[in-house]
């Protein structure tokens, strides 16, 4: 709720903004341009400006995103199947999914047409909304989260830690800039490097967390016109870059948070509280993130067998299979094999553990949806999930193996199960890492992804399916899940 006021508050602050009414009293009313997913709104009705609000026609905006808009006067209903708002004209009372909710301004009709308040869209139609401050044009985004729609709106793209606050937040005259930001850039390791030119000044720092976030804000400051790293969305001048080789780190995000003062957010996704410090070089901000902060790390659930059977319940995920086949090999042969072959040696040596209860996600050449994998996993209420696969790179140098994790409490895990994997294969270790894979991250059990070797790699590939050394790898997987559950 407290979330919604924000973003409500804010949303009036834009509009207010760009109808250029109010404390300039005498400036002429300016209709912003709207788009929806950076496609110009065409209607034969413009936008207006009642009483320092944008009202949008309401049609336009809803059957955009596959809403169906229902007309009887004074009634109008919008709704996509799963969700409904109900409106009165002339009312300022809302029914969204049932309950009623006030608007700032009551629904009308004109020619034929009926405008609503623009923010009341983008919060019950499931949009994010940004402020173009320099075209002056108000940009709707529909969400890509399957669970947005009525009474859920959708966060400001330009704010990248998810509070709503658009970047026209401040309404000072003026862009002070001092400097100007020529690239975000991470080293692989775990230095996160600003470079700018001008004069940077302190950076404001704010820890948030459910999730862990480190937001970093830039001090009136904007991008150079050289900018390096590539904007995902121009419109917000924001982007991000996924992180996969740091125990911590996951996602670096950043955007022109606020123009007025100008200001760049940086910031950092972590998985649990980390250590971090800010240096400072010449022309440069360094970020190092360093090691979760000892205790702050969620601790691995507590791993009993059934109390009726005393047996533990492993699920083997063969990953890929059926029309999907993975990635393909050097020698013809596809990933799916592999995958499939290791499983079913892993289930083989788990038929003969007495307190192990091995179950496969697929247990022919089928495609299984990756929500399906999850669910089997989930419902048989696993208490380890692993999912085998084999990579695949651009150069054909690139050899070894990793491990992957999501959640904090796969981490030691993670660490077990890696150890076995070098042993098993006998190739480079590329260490354990962090990923947002569906199948680690919506299991509830521990779960680790096992990258086995580069199928573009033809010593990895006369590894992975030669049959002795498959087997050799299987004992090692069940070795891992043995000593995790201390079965040793």
């Amino acid at each position: 709720m407290k979330k919604l006021v924000s973003a409500v508050m804010l949303l009036s602050l834009i509009f207010s903004l760009v109808s250029g009414v109010g404390a300039r009293g005498a400036a002429a009313a300016v209709l912003p341009k709207l788009y929806l997913n950076g496609i110009e709104l065409q209607s034969s009705v413009a936008p207006k400006v009642v009483n320092q609000l944008t009202m949008v026609p309401l049609r336009v905006v809803s059957e955009g995103i596959g809403f169906q808009v229902d007309w009887t006067s004074p009634t109008v209903q919008v709704g996509n199947g799963t969700s409904k708002i109900v409106l009165t004209l002339g009312s300022s009372k809302a029914v969204v999914n049932d309950q009623e909710i006030e608007l700032e301004s009551a629904p009308f009709a004109e020619s034929n047409t009926t405008f609503v308040p623009l923010r009341f869209v983008s919060q019950n139609l499931g949009l994010g909304v940004e402020w173009d401050q320099q075209a002056q044009s108000v940009h709707l985004y529909q969400s890509s989260d399957p669970n947005a729609g009525a009474g859920n709106g959708g966060d400001s793209g330009s704010s990248p830690d998810g509070s709503g606050q658009d970047a026209s937040d401040s309404v000072e005259e003026g862009m002070q800039v001092n400097a100007l930001l020529k690239a975000i850039d991470f080293d692989g390791i775990n230095s996160v490097y600003l470079p700018y030119d001008g004069t940077m000044g302190e950076l404001k720092t704010t820890l948030l967390h459910s999730p862990e976030r480190i937001v970093f804000d830039l001090p009136n400051t904007a991008f150079d016109a050289g900018f390096t790293t590539p904007f995902a969305n121009m419109a917000s001048q924001s982007g991000e870059i996924t992180v996969d080789t740091h125990v911590s780190l996951q996602k670096i995000r950043f955007s022109l948070f606020s123009d007025k003062p100008s200001t760049v957010r940086v910031v950092l996704d972590v998985s649990s509280a980390t250590h971090y410090e800010v240096l400072r070089e010449t022309g440069a901000i360094v970020i190092r993130v360093l090691e979760p902060i000892p205790g702050e790390i969620t601790p691995p659930p507590t791993t009993n067998p059934d109390p009726s059977t005393g047996i533990y319940k492993v699920v083997i995920d063969a990953g890929h299979g059926g029309k999907d086949p993975g990635a393909p090999s050097v020698i013809g042969k596809y990933e799916k094999e592999f995958n499939f072959a290791v499983a079913k040696k892993v289930m083989a040596l788990l038929d003969k553990e007495k307190q192990i209860k091995g179950i496969m996600t697929r247990s022919t050449d089928t495609f299984v949806e990756l929500d399906g994998r999850v669910k089997i996993a989930n419902d048989a209420k696993a208490d380890l999930f692993i999912s085998i696969h084999a990579n695949r790179a651009a150069s054909s140098s690139v050899s070894g193996v990793e491990t992957y994790y999501t959640r904090a409490n796969s981490k030691a895990f993670a660490d077990i199960m890696h150890k076995h994997l070098v042993k098993g294969t006998g190739l480079k270790d590329r260490k354990v890492r962090t990923a947002n894979f569906r199948v680690i991250k919506y299991t509830t059990m521990p779960a680790v992804l096992l990258e086995c070797g580069y199928l573009s790699n033809k010593n990895d590939t006369s590894v992975l399916f030669n049959d002795a050394k498959q087997s050799q790898l299987a004992a090692e997987i069940v070795s891992g899940i043995k000593e995790y559950l201390k079965l040793n």
